[in-house]
């Protein structure tokens, strides 16, 4: 299952010592924070194929990677351009989550049985 904050958890920018607790104004949903992190692990992992296929020197790169490095990097794009707009168009915001679940669950396996 997805990390959900609960509801007297603060949010907070960064990571360990540097975390700050984000302002009233600029405060992210869950959902928000799910796409943005599932939109960077698809954009990250688009742009490592579309570079290695076009600046790798190995002959063994074809067409279906580059076209599965594009179809990646989109879908991330896609997903970090819905998250501001996730509260506004809630259809959207459905499609958006199925796909940063299947992404966050597919490469962010929980440990488990």
């Amino acid at each position: 299952m997805a990390y959900v904050p609960q509801a007297d958890e603060p949010e907070v920018i960064g990571a360990g010592a540097h975390a700050a607790p984000i302002g009233a104004g600029a405060a992210l949903n869950h959902v928000q924070r799910r796409f943005l992190l599932a939109g960077r692990v698809l954009v990250t992992g688009g742009w490592l194929v579309l570079t290695n296929t076009t600046i790798g020197n190995s002959g063994r790169a074809n067409a279906e990677h580059t076209l599965v490095g594009l179809a990646l990097l989109l879908v991330g794009v896609f997903l970090i351009m819905l998250s501001p707009a996730a509260n506004r168009f809630p259809g959207a915001a459905r499609a958006g989550a199925a796909v940063a679940d299947a992404v966050l669950f597919y490469f962010f396996a929980p440990a488990g049985n």
